[in-house]
């Protein structure tokens, strides 16, 4: 078999007959049947075919998915090495109206990207796995302002994520699925979780051209929203009123007004209920339900509240970064005790049960001075 790396070699990558069979038979087998293959017949590196799979009685939608990528074993870096993950190949579902015709760009431009998301390995010595995300910079097709995409597992489950070879290596499929540069940026900030939560049940793995971004420009500005915790109360049915879902966000926000951290047109704005709040005379909590729509966004905070912010409060944190959200569990389990903490009245959420009050905010300000002193690099 030809060396792809070495560039002085004319032969061009493919899988053996015995991995040929076995491709096709999982393919087969977890895709469908796939009476009509595009059929690579210009490789300059791999050769990457591609069977095309009608929808049936279990599948609403056309499947595409690539053979002959995985020929190529790409190149790990060296902390992912032995871990079966430099085969792969590529899955795109499209809606069961679509056709194909070669004379009309609007509709092959699925298997240009496959073609180019396929080659990418290959021509740049690196990889492609979960979670990774391409940007093109424009969009795919005039149709559509769709220009970038993240690699997911298949749709049809997890048994259609890895297959097998005759000689024991494996194959990983994933799922092609576009995405809006905004949606881009967001994975980009928040990571990959943070983005499929936006989608509440999980993305459609079909490829709609017209479907509504899960995020916009006013998502970059959100920080927290009250409802994402109460609800929680709601749901799990927990002993606590609801107003507790808005109590570590109060805390934040007090901190933020005693440091002289708020914008100054939301100071003019709200002058009198920052006044009763600093003399107490107004629940923050209510203040932030009533008067902000329960969302605490960066528009409250000036530019150095924002900064600090997007350092400190973040929800999709790396692990061993600062954290606030992290930092309200580490107070409630101070507060309660491990056994109290993780007691069954509680169902995870023991920092909804903190008594809000004086102590709660001495307790989660130390937190966030603390970690106000490592944003400037004083600590």
């Amino acid at each position: 078999m030809s060396d792809i790396n070495n560039k002085t070699d004319p032969d061009v990558l493919t899988y053996s007959p015995e991995q040929s069979e076995a491709i096709e038979e999982f393919i087969t087998e977890h895709f469908g049947d796939f009476p009509k293959v595009f059929r690579d017949n210009s490789p300059k590196d791999v050769k990457i075919d591609i069977a095309v799979i009608p929808p049936d009685d279990s599948r609403y939608f056309i499947t595409l998915v690539t053979m002959g990528l995985g020929a190529y074993k790409m190149k790990l870096p060296k902390e992912l090495r032995g871990q079966n993950l430099d085969r792969t190949e590529l899955v795109l579902c499209l809606p069961a109206n679509w056709y194909f015709d070669s004379q009309q760009a609007h509709t092959m431009w699925p298997i240009e990207l496959l073609n180019r998301i396929g080659h990418l390995p290959v021509r740049h010595h690196s990889w492609i796995g979960l979670g990774h995300t391409v940007d093109y910079g424009c969009p795919f097709t005039d149709d559509t302002e769709l220009s970038a995409l993240i690699l997911l597992s298949p749709a049809c489950g997890d048994n259609s994520s890895v297959c097998r070879l005759p000689d024991g290596e494996t194959v990983n499929f994933y799922q092609v699925f576009p995405l809006y540069d905004i949606e881009m940026r967001y994975k980009v900030d928040h990571g990959t979780d943070a983005l499929l939560d936006r989608f509440g049940n999980g993305p459609d793995p079909v490829i709609d051209l017209d479907r509504r971004p899960v995020v916009d420009s006013s998502t970059f500005e959100l920080i927290d929203r009250v409802e994402d915790h109460s609800s929680k109360i709601e749901d799990k049915q927990l002993d606590t009123s609801e107003i507790n879902g808005a109590n570590h966000i109060a805390m934040f926000l007090r901190w933020c007004i005693e440091h002289n951290l708020i914008a100054d047109e939301f100071k003019e704005f709200f002058a009198d209920e920052l006044r009763d709040i600093r003399h107490g005379d107004l629940d923050i909590r209510r203040f932030i339900i009533h008067s902000l729509s329960g969302e605490f966004t960066k528009e409250i905070l000036n530019d150095e509240g924002k900064a600090f912010a997007s350092f400190y409060y973040d929800f999709y944190a790396q692990p061993d970064s600062p954290c606030y959200p992290e930092d309200v569990d580490r107070v409630a389990l101070e507060y309660f005790g491990k056994e109290k903490y993780e007691c069954e009245e509680f169902d995870d959420e023991a920092y909804l049960f903190i008594p809000y009050g004086d102590e709660y905010y001495s307790l989660i300000s130390r937190y966030i001075s603390r970690n106000h002193r490592i944003f400037y690099g004083l600590d």
